[in-house]
């Protein structure tokens, strides 16, 4: 999903999009805004998901590791 999540940050108009994983689905909204907000939900120490917000260019280099 990492793939299809960077097309689309690389590529398309959003407002927000949550990327929760490879292996896990992913979240776009798209409005007037056209924020570009990419939010990788990584898990925290306690193992809850906790947002990230990363910046496009970090997003678009590729995986980064879990925050914990």
């Amino acid at each position: 999903m990492l793939e299809v999540a960077q097309w689309i940050v690389a590529n398309a108009p959003f407002d927000r999009l949550y990327f929760y994983g490879d292996d896990k689905p992913i979240h776009v909204s798209f409005g007037p805004e056209h924020s570009r907000q990419v939010v990788r939900m990584a898990a925290g120490r306690s193992g809850r998901l906790v947002p990230r917000v990363t910046p496009a260019e970090e997003f678009l280099a590729g995986p980064q590791p879990d925050f914990g």
